[in-house]
């Protein structure tokens, strides 16, 4: 008896030694669990075990004789309300003993009362093998700090989701772009304008787009936006400015059609970009249109409507500017040269405002053909000034002569004539452009008194 005592003895030891280094190899494995419990499936009853201190040594927290009663009691005790039912309802002893009697594993997550503050946990469990399978290990760890930095990840996401969502509804298309792996989110109200892969997401922004811009964009646009959209640039562009924004054309409906692309980089998530692109084809159309009528009309307002040549209001802009680089000691060579129609009055007396508009004009020709890189002005209604740089001022007196050359011959055939008179500006004399268009103003005039005299000695 005494032998059989020892031996049971021994037995139990030995048994209890088996799950004691069952339950450290548990913990050993999951060091980062809160407590693990060992529980008999067989009678429910149940220890606790814990690892405490700097060695981290294995030590009973609790034990018990009805697991699943104590955990009812314990639940109401500690477990956030709301998560309460839940909880007792998921961690029936049935559920968990169907889970691990086909090898499975049993999971759960709830929240705890800490300090009066709810924190996530996570509940799992194994089962014992050989001759510990009737033995559950139900491992609870502290999840909280991963839990919520997952759930404020998720919040992000859907908040950058919802925004981007927002922007679509005003935007064409919106793309959230991953700056860290290239990756993108796509959002498009109108599937026509998603042509970079036309889908949901994908892996590869940059790489898409150089892809597609060839299929979908203007070809005069092709090259500068594949340029601006390289992932180096396009980077560079985000980091120094804050913003990008390109203008461009895009192929919809069978024409070109203006698009802006709008792309910046939130303060607060540098690892990521948003880029919107608006249909802005209407609204650029008109700018066009805008600028074409604005400009029709200031050439209307600076252009003699009889020759197409600038007009007295062109040539006081002229004079202003030109009198500001004076005071400023930034003027250049220029020369103004001043030219009036001989006789136009008498062939408005004896033929007409019709055939003197046609004389006009043909002295204008004359002027214009003569200086051809040179600023010409109807000033008058018989009166012509020439603002000449560069290359016509280098050759003022050629082209003088070779005016007075045309006058001549057009005097012998009946034709337009007209006299003139040229003055150089000079930076010791002058003060302003007055003083140069006055020097050629007088010149003009004695050779128009000498043109009178010329005439009038022909006809005696």
């Amino acid at each position: 008896m005494q032998n059989n005592t020892n031996n049971t003895g021994l037995k139990d030891n030995i048994r209890q030694n088996d799950q004691l280094t069952f339950a450290r190899l548990a913990l050993a494995l999951a060091n980062d669990y809160q407590s693990v419990y060992y529980l008999n499936s067989e009678d429910d009853s149940y220890v606790e075990y814990g690892a405490s201190g700097d060695e981290k040594e294995l030590m009973v927290l609790s034990h018990g004789k009805d697991f699943f009663s104590d955990t009812v009691y314990n639940c109401r005790r500690m477990v956030y309300p709301e998560d309460q039912e839940r909880f007792l309802e998921t961690f029936r002893k049935e559920n968990l003993l169907d889970a691990v009697k086909n090898d499975r594993s049993f999971t759960l997550n709830y929240r705890l009362m800490i300090n009066g503050v709810p924190c996530y946990y996570n509940l799992k469990t194994i089962r014992g093998t050989g001759p510990d399978d009737k033995y559950i290990i139900i491992g609870v760890r502290n999840v909280d700090d991963e839990v919520r930095r997952e759930k404020e990840a998720a919040r992000r996401s859907e908040t950058y989701s919802q925004i981007a969502k927002a922007l679509a509804s005003r935007y064409e298309v919106v793309y959230y772009i991953n700056l860290r792996d290239n990756s993108f989110i796509e959002y498009a109200s109108q599937e026509r304008y998603a042509k970079i892969g036309v889908r949901n997401q994908g892996d590869d922004f940059f790489e898409a787009c150089q892809k597609e811009i060839k299929k979908s964009i203007y070809p005069e646009d092709c090259a500068r936006l594949m340029s601006e959209l390289r992932r180096d640039k396009f980077i560079e562009t985000l980091e120094i400015s804050g913003s990008l924004n390109i203008t461009y054309r895009q192929i919809l409906d069978g024409r070109p059609q203006y698009v802006s692309l709008i792309a910046v980089r939130p303060k607060n998530d540098p690892d990521h970009a948003v880029l919107g692109v608006l249909n802005i084809d209407a609204a650029k159309r008109r700018e066009l249109s805008f600028r074409e009528a604005l400009s029709n009309a200031i050439d209307l307002a600076t252009h003699d409507a009889l020759t197409s040549v600038r007009n007295k209001h062109a040539y006081d802009n002229f004079q202003k500017e030109m009198d500001m680089k004076i005071a400023e000691k930034q003027a250049h060579g220029f020369a103004v040269a001043i030219f009036d129609i001989n006789g136009l009055k008498d062939i408005n007396d004896s033929f007409g405002h019709i055939a003197g508009d046609e004389y006009i004009r043909s002295a204008c020709y004359l002027i214009c053909h003569t200086f051809k890189h040179s600023s010409v002005f109807r000033i008058g209604g018989d009166e012509f000034a020439v603002v000449m740089n560069g290359e016509d001022y280098e050759k003022c007196d050629e082209l003088m002569k070779n005016i007075e050359s045309h006058v001549r011959e057009n005097s012998e055939r009946g034709l337009v004539t007209i006299s003139g008179g040229v003055s150089k500006y000079d930076p010791g004399a002058d003060s302003c452009t007055k003083d140069v268009f006055s020097r050629a103003d007088t010149i003009m005039y004695n050779n128009k008194k000498k043109y009178k005299e010329y005439k009038n000695g022909d006809k005696k």
